[in-house]
């Protein structure tokens, strides 16, 4: 019964290690990290972009809810830009992203439609072309 017990023990072992399930997460594996974007009259605002500051790479567009999911590594900080045309553009910082959860941000609209607005609008009308 004893030589049993041990190949049970061993193969509960190899699987451990296979499915990874025996290591612990690495500090700096991607966190994924979750938020919403929505006007100050409560819309959501669908296609905003939420970049992380200095990485062009990590980028999210916000769907039609408002939710968007961006990828972060755990535990270093990090700057988000968080924009929309004719709304003003915010700058988050998260000191420890792994400890924020569901961030809901609010643009406030802008007085009036500037050129960077334009541009941006016109940016996520060719993103969404290029995506259907």
């Amino acid at each position: 019964m004893r030589p049993l017990a041990r190949a049970t023990g061993s193969l509960a072992l190899l699987l451990l290690a296979l499915t990874g399930r025996a290591q612990s997460p690495s500090p700096t594996a991607p966190l994924e990290f979750t938020g919403a974007v929505f006007s100050t009259s409560g819309q959501p605002l669908a296609g905003a972009t939420v970049a992380v500051e200095g990485k062009a790479l990590q980028t999210a567009i916000a769907n039609a809810e408002g939710f968007f999911l961006l990828r972060l590594p755990a535990g270093q900080p990090a700057r988000l830009v968080v924009a929309f045309p004719s709304h003003e553009t915010q700058i988050i910082t998260l000191n420890a992203p792994e400890k924020e959860k569901n961030l809901v941000v609010t643009l406030p609209q802008l007085s009036k439609y500037s050129a960077d607005a334009k541009a941006l609008r016109a940016r996520q009308k060719k993103y969404r072309r290029a995506r259907q």
